[in-house]
C-alpha cells in the first residue's frame, strides 16, 4: 500500500511542477474564494484496521499575511471516530490548474470504536495535490497524519489518504 501512495503522489508532484509554466501563488485574499470541501478516503492506511474517512472543511478565503489561510473541520470515521479541527493552511497555484495544500490543525478527538490515539487533544497534518478547474472547484488527493504530539502516555498516530472535492462558497450563493 505505501508503494502505491508513493507512487501516486510522486506522479501527482511530477504533474503539477511540469504543469507550473507560470510563476506560482499563494491562493487567498483577492485571488480565491473561501472553499467548502468534502473529503472520503482511508484511515489507518499502514495498518491492517482500515475504516472509512468522511471530512467536511471550510477553508476561509481571507489569508493571515498574504499566505496562511485559516481552516475549520469536522472528521468522522466508519468506526465512529469523531475529530473536530482548526487550524492554517498554505495553498500554491502551480500555472494555471495545478494546486498544492499544506496545513496543520489541532482538536478534540473522540475515539469511538475506533483506535486509541492516546489523549482528546490531537493534531493533524497533511499534503493535498490536486487540480483546480476554470470554475475554481478543485479535485486533490492528499495524505494526512494525526497524533498527539506526545502529550499523551501514549501516541500511535495514524495516517490518511483522502480524495477532496471543493466548492468556491462564491459558487454556493450565486
Amino acid at each position: 500500500m505505501r508503494l502505491v501512495l508513493g507512487k501516486i503522489l510522486a506522479l501527482l508532484l511530477v504533474a503539477g511542477f511540469a504543469g507550473a509554466a507560470h510563476a506560482q501563488q499563494f491562493l487567498g485574499n483577492n485571488n480565491d474564494s473561501g472553499l467548502l470541501e468534502f473529503s472520503t478516503g482511508m484511515v489507518d492506511i499502514t495498518q491492517d484496521d482500515e475504516a472509512a474517512e468522511f471530512r467536511l472543511d471550510y477553508r476561509f478565503q481571507h489569508a493571515m499575511f498574504g499566505v496562511a489561510r485559516p481552516i475549520a473541520g469536522l472528521m468522522v470515521t466508519s468506526d465512529k471516530a469523531a475529530h473536530g479541527y482548526g487550524g492554517i493552511a498554505m495553498d500554491v497555484l502551480w500555472g494555471d490548474h495545478f494546486v498544492s495544500s499544506i496545513y496543520t490543525s489541532v482538536g478534540a478527538y473522540h475515539q469511538g470504536d475506533g483506535e486509541d490515539l492516546g489523549h482528546w487533544i490531537e493534531f493533524r497534518s497533511g499534503l493535498e495535490l490536486g487540480f483546480r478547474f476554470d470554475s475554481r472547484e478543485r479535485l486533490s488527493l492528499g495524505i494526512a497524519h494525526i497524533s498527539n504530539a506526545s502529550i499523551g502516555d501514549e501516541n500511535p498516530g495514524t495516517e490518511i489518504l483522502s480524495l477532496t472535492y471543493a466548492i468556491p462558497i462564491d459558487a454556493i450563493f450565486n
